[in-house]
């Protein structure tokens, strides 16, 4: 059976690539039954370990920036749809800085005879009220939940199920952040919002704990199967510095040459 996942590391996000991978090799679905298919989408010239995995498909993908790189994920993904349908039985999508801990099996795959879908809790809403969930509340967004509705507040980092399901999500949800730009909206969350809209209308087969997207220095009341890894600590430079447009980033390092002198650089 080919599972899919799915990555996307354009700009500095490449940074989290190697031990996310190197993670998902030693934990996610090791039975010899399964065989990993990574979908890496990146703007990088080159992905740790793809010259020794041929299961590694590097696809050159531009840093859209902030917000389009989360609110038109899902246009990414289908932009290998044929692909996908061809080469996987499921997909899951990952978050950059995700890093497994222990060994998952069987249980993060929907049974045939479901909707197929996969979801997880968020684990800022964990056992709140659906009072304090921060869905889109603009009637003329096609992301909209009214008030009092909703069992989960669904995370945007952790998504799957079977390749026809998820790629039937991708398409719906494609078109609902068409129609929002044609009317300037965008979503309050971006592509979270959106998710939690599908899933209010489609509530997936299998909804997952935030053990399995457990926010780095976090107390939560069990063990975290999937960490969240902290961008803000100094090794990942900080959201600001990975959200930043590498072209940009280079033009400010040039100035920075330029104006000071070379002693003082770091």
């Amino acid at each position: 059976m080919k599972i899919g996942i799915l990555y996307i590391c354009t700009g500095k996000y490449d940074i989290f690539w190697k031990d996310f991978y190197l993670s998902t090799e030693r934990h996610f679905l090791q039975d010899p039954s399964f065989t990993l298919e990574y979908y890496v989408f990146t703007d990088s010239s080159k992905l740790y370990d793809e010259e020794n995995n041929n299961h590694i498909h590097r696809i050159k993908q531009k840093n859209l920036g902030w917000p389009d790189n989360t609110l038109k994920r899902f246009h990414i993904f289908l932009r290998i749809k044929e692909q996908l349908e061809r080469e996987t039985d499921y997909i899951f999508f990952f978050n950059a800085n995700l890093l497994f801990t222990c060994s998952i099996g069987k249980e993060m795959l929907p049974s045939p005879n479901s909707n197929g879908l996969l979801g997880t809790v968020h684990p800022g809403f964990y056992n709140k009220p659906n009072s304090e969930f921060t869905y889109e509340r603009r009637t003329a967004s096609t992301a909209y939940i009214p008030e009092g509705k909703g069992l989960y507040y669904y995370a945007g980092g952790l998504s799957g199920g079977r390749t026809e399901a998820y790629l039937q999500l991708c398409t719906t949800i494609c078109s609902w952040v068409d129609k929002d730009a044609a009317n300037h909206i965008i979503p309050i969350w971006h592509d979270e919002s959106l998710i939690n809209k599908y899933f209010f209308d489609n509530p997936p087969a299998i909804t997952l704990s935030p053990a399995y997207l457990y926010p780095e220095g976090w107390s939560l009341p069990f063990e975290p199967i999937i960490l969240i890894r902290d961008k803000n600590k100094p090794e990942y430079g900080g959201h600001e510095f990975l959200r930043r447009k590498s072209s940009l980033w280079k033009r400010i390092k040039l100035i920075c040459k330029k104006i000071v002198p070379p002693f003082i650089q770091t």
